[in-house]
């Protein structure tokens, strides 16, 4: 801009006006002195933090998830006729205008903010909501910080509902409740949902219906009633840490072998991605591995914007394309010089906030294609950490190193196997010698019963052979006297075939025969005395005596 031009003169004019003073040169008259401000009541933002005013005639409306929702609209003009700045959200309160859009920012994840001329600060209005899908910018504040760990706001609604556990069991009672905003994410995009506290009320599920996140609380919440939100961070940044990580391994997989993601779950323990390949070597892990802690150490910054629906810079960007609901703008995260990506969840700001990463190794997937296992910050410490106390625990039971730790326990399997066979060896030579004893005995009992602690189907179906079961019937049992075993019972195939299911029943357990035995699995041990008393009768019934 050359010096002495209108724009110029005012711009210079203005800036003297902020100095309290003429621009330097100048010979115009001092200005008048202007009214003293007329004061005014200072309003809030729904989240507790004072409305920002700048001087360029803005104000900050980081917390009106209705503003967001519907898209940036035009900027307005600053006074001297430039455009002013968008300025983006933080939970500490307004920041100056001046900023550098090659920095990131702290909250990577926050969403455009809008700017509003000052003509619209004295009303209120009233704008639709549009719901966002998955893969959308949804208007949560979850997703404009992820570093929010408390947030105030407001109860919109609260009705009864009922919650299933994750791992079955009865329906729980409870309520749902639909906050103003919220910091708590709902279950998407692969990403669990968060955890946390409403006021003193424990959030047991966080789920998304439409535009509005579900809280089921077990105790109800006044509508209209302002409550805090606290965040269970924990929990949250080690969704951050996996989520992160599996975009970035999902980015470097890609470019280094061609392997292209197909789905990927973020589990308690471990996380897993499913790559479209059919096998995967070790050399190509290992190299992964390395490639992706290599960009950690590199610092590279991690940010989320915001493209509408038409933009043609959507081609460009990685995703498995848009939901059929789709509404609004499209959230995307960007991994700088690696990786864009739609997406709906909440991520690190920096790659070196994953710490490290640890590929496990790979499984084999569904379709012919590979499972990749993986952990990401915090959790490989606690892997590590109960690696070394499993270690010391083997070092003091096996009594050496942590080196000879494999080869004393093979040594030991060994040992085992051949105790195992010597004492099957053993079983047979004492099945063989009771059946001995017993046909021996110059008078033979019609009913023969025996129970031992030790032994199993094997050592029945021995002396059951060596008796013989065509005038005798035999009722064998192994196991605990008073818990769950197993049971023979052999003899005549009419009398098994009639007392077999009956002495199941009475075990509490289930069996199955043919040719004249009947075996199973019993639950109840201590009810041998019943069964034997059954025989008993059976056999009395039978008798010619009787």
């Amino acid at each position: 801009m050359k010096p002495g031009t209108p724009r110029e003169a005012a711009r210079c004019a203005g800036s003297a006006h902020r100095r309290g003073g003429a621009p330097r040169g100048s010979r115009a008259s001092p200005p008048a002195p202007s009214p003293p401000p007329v004061p005014r009541r200072e309003r809030r933002e729904p989240s507790g933090l004072p409305r920002a005013r700048y001087p360029h005639g803005a104000i900050n409306v980081s917390c009106r998830r209705c503003l967001l929702s519907v898209g940036e609209p035009a900027r307005p003009r600053h006074r001297h006729g430039h455009r002013q700045r968008a300025h983006r959200a933080s939970p500490c309160g307004p920041r100056p205008p001046a900023a550098r859009p090659s920095s990131p920012s702290p909250c990577p994840s926050a969403a455009a903010v809008v700017a509003i001329p000052v003509s619209l600060r004295g009303r209120r209005r009233r704008h639709p909501r549009v719901p966002p899908a998955a893969g959308a910018a949804m208007a949560f504040r979850c997703q404009r910080d992820s570093w929010a760990r408390q947030f105030a706001t407001r109860v919109v609604s609260c009705q009864a509902a009922e919650l299933r556990p994750e791992g079955g069991g009865a329906p729980v009672r409870g309520f749902q409740v639909v906050l103003e905003d919220t910091i708590l994410f709902p279950e998407g995009g692969g990403q669990p949902d968060d955890r946390g506290l409403i006021g003193e009320v424990p959030v047991l599920r966080v789920t998304r219906r439409g535009p509005e996140a579900l809280h089921f609380v077990p105790a109800p919440l006044e509508p209209g009633a302002a409550v805090v939100l606290s965040l269970d961070w924990d929990r949250r940044f080690d969704h951050m840490q996996q989520h992160s990580g599996q975009h970035l391994i999902t980015a470097i997989a890609e470019q280094m072998f061609g392997f292209k993601t197909t789905s990927w779950e973020l589990g308690r323990q471990r996380s897993v991605i499913e790559l479209d390949t059919p096998s995967m070597t070790a050399e190509q892990v290992e190299a992964l591995e390395r490639s992706v802690n290599e960009k950690i150490r590199e610092r590279v910054p991690v940010t989320v914007r915001e493209l509408a629906a038409d933009d043609p810079e959507i081609e460009t960007v990685r995703s498995r394309g848009l939901p059929d609901d789709h509404a609004g703008p499209v959230r995307v995260v960007d991994i700088e010089g690696v990786d864009s990506n739609m997406c709906c969840g909440t991520h690190v700001s920096n790659l070196s906030d994953l710490q490290v990463i640890k590929l496990l190794g790979t499984e084999k997937g569904k379709k012919n294609k590979t499972n990749l296992v993986f952990l990401a910050g915090n959790r490989v410490l606690k892997s590590i950490e109960q690696s070394h106390s499993t270690e010391k625990a083997l070092t003091s039971l096996l009594k050496n190193g942590p080196g000879e730790h494999v080869e004393a326990v093979k040594r030991l399997q060994s040992s085992v196997k051949l105790l195992q066979k010597n004492n099957l060896n053993l079983l047979r030579d004492i099945a063989v010698l009771i059946a001995r004893d017993f046909k021996s005995k110059p008078v033979r009992s019609q009913l023969f019963v025996l129970h031992r602690k030790e032994g199993d189907s094997e050592f029945m179906n021995i002396i059951a052979n060596e008796i013989g079961a065509e005038d005798t019937l035999l009722f064998l049992t192994v196991g605990d006297e008073k818990e769950a075993g197993l049971f023979l019972l052999a003899g005549p195939v009419e009398a098994v075939e009639n007392l077999g299911p009956r002495v199941a029943e009475l075990l509490g357990g289930k069996g199955a025969g043919k040719r004249g035995r009947f075996q199973g699995k019993a639950t109840k041990m201590s009810r041998r005395g019943e069964v034997q008393a059954l025989l008993q009768e059976f056999i009395g019934h039978r008798s010619p005596e009787a």
